[in-house]
């Protein structure tokens, strides 16, 4: 059995066959993505920056800190677990409730996520840590945002 050495050219061919495979499950055509999500994945990623600030300060940040992905791991994400200090963003830790600090089990709905956006404080009125900025958003990139880290992902 010949072993084949892993090339970027080689992993490239791979992604490509397995994208164009996938694409072939939908009859040619890839799965329709709502607008609102495909902002969502922007404003997660970056592509599309937010304003914010830290806790207590009124400079604004850079759009590289202020990138979700900049500390969470986002749906979908095999695998993933964020980093140490932010938790992965996807609907179940949005919409399954659950404890924090010895309170109530509580769960995100969209108006309470954009609050925590913009405050700091989650819906049980838990204060989360000043590394975590307090964006300016408006309601159609909080809808965006509530929208991409809340799809239901199907295999």
């Amino acid at each position: 059995m010949t072993r084949h050495a892993h090339t970027p050219g080689r992993t490239m061919a791979l992604g490509l066959a397995i994208a164009l495979t996938t694409r072939a499950g939908f009859g040619g055509q890839e799965p329709s993505v709502p607008p609102s999500v495909s902002r969502g994945a922007r404003l997660f990623d970056g592509t599309e920056p937010l304003a914010g600030t830290l806790s207590g300060h009124s400079a604004p940040l850079p759009a590289a800190a202020t990138r979700c992905s900049q500390c969470h791991a986002g749906p979908g994400a095999p695998g993933a677990t964020g980093s140490s200090f932010a938790p992965l963003l996807d609907r179940h830790l949005l919409l399954d409730a659950r404890p924090r600090r010895g309170g109530p089990p509580v769960a995100y709905e969209a108006v309470t996520f954009c609050r925590t956006l913009r405050t700091g404080v989650d819906p049980a009125h838990v204060v989360l840590p000043r590394a975590m900025p307090r964006f300016d958003v408006d309601d159609g990139q909080c809808a965006a945002l509530w929208e991409y880290l809340t799809q239901e992902i199907r295999k």
